[in-house]
């Protein structure tokens, strides 16, 4: 128990310094860069912290949580060499075994970066017909047509317009208008927060357009149902398009990190000594 609590400190530790392990080669430049807080020799500086929040795994943090979580790392990592940890022999164990395994992971980026595995149009249209099981809906899906404006005799224009002449010829005219906002969506039932929303589209027949509903104070809109997609159907092709090309570019990642990760164990000569109990 003793030794277990001892790894679990350590690999904690070790996954504190990561941070503060990636910015150790910009330690050259901050002198002159702009300082947002410095623990004893440490620096974390403003041009540092922006980089960092701009990465895609920092992207929701606020500054003030990331820059405590800054000065908590660095603080622990300072500890940590006082206690002589960094020269502790199972954690460089495990820092080395670390070492090999993020070094194969940024090979594989690399190679995944050089070697573009993009399914084509053609690709992404058989995987979807081959696995058109995987696409069944788990909810009702609609294909919406939708006008928002803050002007209800406006609204009631539009409205008129759309029923005339259709819901594209009547966006079409008043293009030009900037108090009108037209968009076309595809909403899970789940996904539509407004009860008042709901009871209208449950109501609508299919291309029929509502009437002018106020769904906040002094906010209007228009909804008319495009398509409707029950729970248990499949979803038509061009609605999951963009999911299936996701799910057959993961699949095609890792079939070539596969073949290559093959490739390379036939050309390395491999001495393997099998044990007989």
């Amino acid at each position: 128990m003793r030794r277990l609590k001892t790894r679990l400190r350590i690999r904690k530790i070790f996954g504190l310094l990561t941070f503060t392990l990636i910015f150790a080669a910009c330690g050259e430049d901050q002198k002159s860069e702009k300082l947002v807080v410095k623990v004893n020799d440490a620096s974390l500086t403003k041009s540092m912290l922006d980089s960092a929040l701009s990465a895609k795994a920092n992207t929701a943090k606020l500054r003030d949580e990331f820059v405590n979580d800054w000065i908590e790392t660095e603080i622990l990592y300072q500890e940590a060499v006082k206690e002589g940890i960094l020269d502790d022999k199972e954690f460089n164990s495990i820092l080395n075994r670390s070492k090999k395994e993020l070094a194969g992971v940024y090979l594989i980026d690399k190679l995944l970066l050089e070697n573009d595995q993009t399914p084509s149009d053609e690709e992404v249209e058989k995987y979807y017909k081959d696995y058109k099981e995987d696409f069944k809906l788990q909810d009702d899906l609609y294909k919406l047509n939708v006008l928002h404006t803050n002007d209800y005799e406006k609204a009631v224009q539009a409205r008129i317009r759309i029923i005339e002449n259709g819901w594209d010829k009547g966006k079409d005219f008043f293009r030009t208008d900037s108090t009108l906002s037209f968009s076309s969506r595809n909403s899970f039932r789940s996904e539509i927060s407004s009860a008042l929303f709901l009871r209208v589209i449950d109501a609508l027949m299919l291309k029929e357009v509502s009437v002018v509903l106020e769904t906040e104070t002094g906010s209007y809109s228009i909804v008319q149902i495009v398509e409707k997609y029950p729970a248990g159907s499949i979803a038509p092709f061009e609605i999951e398009k963009e999911n299936a090309k996701e799910r057959l570019t993961v699949l095609k990642k890792k079939e070539f990190v596969k073949e290559h990760i093959k490739k390379l164990v036939s050309e390395h000569n491999l001495d393997i000594e099998r044990y007989t109990e």
